[in-house]
Order: structure tokens, then sequence, then C-alpha cells
């Protein structure tokens, strides 16, 4: 696993360095830098925040990029089975991804088409509370699941560095944990170079 991570790391900063090297000049696409908030989950409703840094990978007017992305997400529902229940219970996802996606842009509208790969961090912490058998016990989970899929970003262009968007996540895999859809919307600031 840490072998993959390594080799993950060199390919991306080997394109990193290339686009930086080979594209400085009449350099029309800037980094950029997006942040907002987001609403998860397939079971259960989470409320979180996600942040994500993208490259542009050419200078055309459509271009392909390459960006990680970070969303962090929190439901503090109890879950309930026929016989238990969690209480005072906090479940969270954090999925970290490497995103490789197609940028499409007319004059005041970008379409971005993505395709996020990473993984999904599960913790779940509360007391579980089964009345029936009468006890109480502390609970603690965590599980990590690969996670991908198609996310579809289009942005409206407020003014040459800023513009305002939504953000729909549609999972590939269906894990146990039900890291599930994401749904948000988000502010994206170009950086120029």
């Amino acid at each position: 696993m840490c072998l993959v991570i390594r080799k993950s790391v060199l390919v991306i900063f080997t394109l990193l360095y290339c686009n930086f090297t080979f594209s400085q000049n009449d350099r029309k696409n800037n980094n950029s830098l997006e942040g907002g908030a987001i609403i998860a989950g397939d079971e259960a409703i989470y409320y979180g925040v996600y942040s994500k840094y993208t490259v542009p990978l050419y200078q055309s007017k459509h271009y392909f990029t390459l960006g990680m992305s970070l969303a962090a997400y929190f439901d503090f529902k109890g879950e309930s089975e026929p016989l238990a229940y969690l209480k005072n219970d906090v479940d969270m996802r954090l999925v970290p991804t490497i995103n490789v996606g197609y940028s499409l842009n007319f004059s005041k509208i970008q379409l971005n088409f993505e395709v996020p790969v990473g993984a999904s961090f599960a913790y779940t912490k509360g007391t579980l509370v089964n009345k029936r058998a009468g006890f109480e016990i502390d609970y603690s989970n965590r599980e990590v699941f690969i996670n991908y899929g198609l996310l579809f970003a289009p942005k409206y262009k407020i003014n040459h560095a800023n513009y305002i968007g939504v953000y729909g996540f549609l999972p590939l895999i269906a894990d146990k944990a039900q890291s599930g859809y994401q749904f948000g919307i988000g502010w994206t600031k170009t950086l120029a170079n």
C-alpha cells in the first residue's frame, strides 16, 4: 500500500513539474483553490465541508485537469437497530481523493467533469444501548474503504479570479459504511502565477 502511495505521489509531482515547466509562456489557465459546504450520505444525511486544489494540464480553452481534494462530513444522529441503538454518537467520514478531469470553458460558464479516486475513512463513536438486555457500553469503529466515482461541477464566473458553483459526486462503488453521494455549493478562487 505504501509503495502504491509513493508511486502515485511521484506521478502527480512529475505531471505538476511538467505542467509548470512547459506552460509558463502564454499562460491562460491558472491553478485554483475551491472550498464549500456539502450534504452527503446514503442512509443518513451528513453535513460537512470540502476543499480542492486543481492544476490545469494544458493552456487551451478546454483542458484536462489534475487535482487533490478532501471532504469531511459528520452525522450526529444515533444509529438504531431493532434491539439496540447508539446514543451520543459521532459518525464521521474523511474522503481524500486525487481528481482527474476535463474542463469545458465558455464565456461565463465552466463545466468540470472529474473522476475522483481515493479513500473513505469511516469513524463512529458513541454509546451502544440495548434496553431489552439492559446494558450500555462504549462503542467505537474505524474502517477504510476505496472511494471512486464521477463528479460534475458547473461554475459561474463572477470575475477573472472568482467562480461560484455547485458540486455533485456519484459513487461507483457501494461500501458498507455508505459513504455515498455528495452534493454541495462552493467558491473557487484562481491563483495567479
